[in-house]
């Protein structure tokens, strides 16, 4: 073997070697992932949504909204369509398509590090903490969530393009926009990307990057102007017609507020993630309620500041990465979900693995980094446990929910779901344990009352199950709430088994006006409803005080 050959093995073997490491970590933690099933929206957003079951739906993928959800990300349910084509209903392929996404984004996340830390070694454990870390199960997890996963991957594979284009050539600075506009057709968030790009043409990442004059930074970035522009025009064009859900919000000053108690619940998640759950709260008190939550804030203030100080180029592209992924689920503009939710984390926390990347390397370069490398393992393993822990949890929507009890024993959230999810199990008795639970902690939840009401029909006793359903509408929020939809639903029926017809007929309107676009088979029954009732009414001399004719439904109907 000749001198030559060797050096031309080894350099390969060093990039080889670790993405090995990387890759059998990944698939050792999340092993157990493979068997969960589909929990959560699976069912609606999946499983039982017909744009995703049939290849002859791929224009509708492309250009239509979903069904389910008033969102345009073609490519992500594009994926399902692919997936149903494999493997139909099998939620062991679902699984692990979202495990190898998220190794992917692993994967680049090394690959960008190695490119821009000092210390290879370093760059490897940062990607060895992303692919374990207990914070990113609910998006590896959550089959649904799969558009995060997309939008990540695109947007770091973009990254790596631009960073590999500025240095060797024009070709990877084409795939950089390209691979952009993959991740707006993922998810909305991936557009957070023309704001890190544009920031990166004043300050350069890397050393040897050359100096961009205004007529070279309006040429790199026109690309990806361009193809926003593209996306907005198909996003426009998709979902023309559409409105969105509703969401009960505060002022705008009260949310920016609330994220005093929002950022350090998420730093806590990145550096001491022991309380994995889909119910989070944000505290309502004041500037030392909860004390930690100032002593957070200050903590992170000082790191800002040091990153500051040092000018470390990696670290302050971290802070950089997550202030701009951090915007859209600040809820300074409003968002259909919890204040707190881990799988949102998933694309801003890269900017912590940056500035961890940047710490390592300090360390490292110290004259004794062995202690540090030995506490980087430690801390692998452990995370590594307590995620192969949180993966267990999203077996069943039984499993997930339980979870939930046991981290909050106090969270109303956590007790109505774990009844729907014995409800949805056949265990009625444990449903109504639940939700009488649910509302000896909050006695304004709606959900849980409509749920009381079902069991007191299915039971027989229709004026208990009415009681139910009326003290629903009276909860806050209000008549039209989407949530409270099926209560209008469910107490026309009642008045119609009575003989009640015209309120009944108020009440199915009512169901038509509020009901989310996810009903829709809820509303064709109704519709059906609506015009025998106004037969009825018309041939008994009785009509309501609204002319009969096309009935309120027909717009519903058309305008999904």
């Amino acid at each position: 073997m000749t001198e030559a050959t060797i050096g031309t093995r080894r350099p390969s073997r060093r990039l080889w070697l670790p993405l090995l490491v990387l890759t059998a970590a990944t698939l050792l933690v999340y092993s157990v992932s493979f068997f969960n099933g589909f929990v959560l929206d699976d069912e609606m957003i999946i499983v039982n949504n017909p744009q995703t079951l049939s290849l002859r739906n791929v224009p509708d993928v492309l250009f239509a909204p979903d069904l389910v959800k008033p969102y345009y990300r073609p490519l992500n349910r594009a994926t399902y369509l692919f997936d149903y084509q494999v493997a139909g209903m099998n939620p062991v392929w679902y699984h692990g398509v979202n495990i190898v996404i998220h190794l992917g984004n692993a994967l680049l996340l090394y690959l960008i590090c190695r490119r821009l830390l000092s210390d290879r070694w370093a760059a490897l454990a940062v990607g060895l903490l992303f692919a374990v870390h207990p914070a990113n199960s609910e998006a590896v997890n959550w089959v649904s969530a799969r558009n995060t996963l997309m939008a990540l991957f695109f947007s770091l594979a973009s990254l790596l393009a631009y960073l590999e284009g500025r240095l060797k050539g024009k070709t990877l600075l084409v795939a950089s926009p390209l691979l952009y506009f993959c991740g707006l057709l993922s998810k909305e968030t991936g557009l957070m990307m023309s704001a890190v790009f544009f920031v990166l043409t004043f300050f350069p990442l890397q050393e040897g990057e050359p100096r961009l004059s205004w007529k070279d930074r309006i040429i790199l970035l026109s690309p990806y102007f361009i193809l926003t522009l593209v996306y907005f025009g198909m996003r426009f064009y998709s979902l023309q017609g559409v409105v969105g859900t509703p969401v009960p919000a505060s002022g705008v000053l009260e949310r920016l507020a609330q994220n005093y108690h929002i950022i350090p619940q998420y730093l806590a998640l990145l550096l001491y993630p022991a309380d994995l759950t889909l119910f989070h709260k944000v505290p309502n008190g004041g500037l030392f309620s909860p004390f930690w939550h100032l002593a957070a804030m200050l903590f992170l203030t000082w790191m800002v500041w040091l990153a500051l100080r040092s000018r470390n180029r990696v670290a302050l592209f971290g802070l950089v990465w997550f202030a701009i992924n951090y915007a859209p689920i600040s809820n300074i503009v409003p968002i259909p979900s919890e204040q707190i939710t881990e799988r949102y984390l998933y694309m801003p926390a890269v900017g912590f693995f940056f500035g961890l990347g940047a710490v390592l390397s300090w360390i490292l370069a110290l004259a004794t980094p062995r202690f540090a490398k030995a506490a980087v393992v430690v801390i692998l393993v452990a995370a590594s446990a307590v995620t192969v822990h949180r993966n267990l949890d999203w077996r069943s929507g039984l499993s997930l929910f339980s979870s939930g009890v046991r981290n909050d024993p106090e969270s109303p959230g956590a007790h109505y779901n774990l009844g729907t999810a014995y409800m949805e199990n056949g265990d009625l008795a444990s449903a109504r344990r639940e939700w009488e639970r649910t509302l000896a902690l909050n006695p304004k939840h709606a959900e849980a009352m409509m749920q009381m009401g079902t069991l007191a029909a299915i039971g027989g006793d229709l004026r208990t199950a009415e009681t139910y359903y009326l003290a629903a509408l009276q909860a806050p929020s209000g008549e039209t709430d989407p949530n409270k939809s099926m209560a209008h639903l469910n107490l026309g029926k009642i008045c119609e088994k009575r003989g009640d017809l015209k309120q009944a007929l108020q009440h199915y309107r009512l169901f038509m006006k509020a009901a989310p676009v996810t009903y829709i088979e809820y509303k064709g029954d109704t519709l059906r409803r609506i015009k025998l009732l106004e037969q009825k009414l018309i041939a008994e001399g009785a009509t309501s005080h609204r002319p009969p004719g096309p009935a309120v439904g027909l717009t519903d109907i058309e305008s999904l």
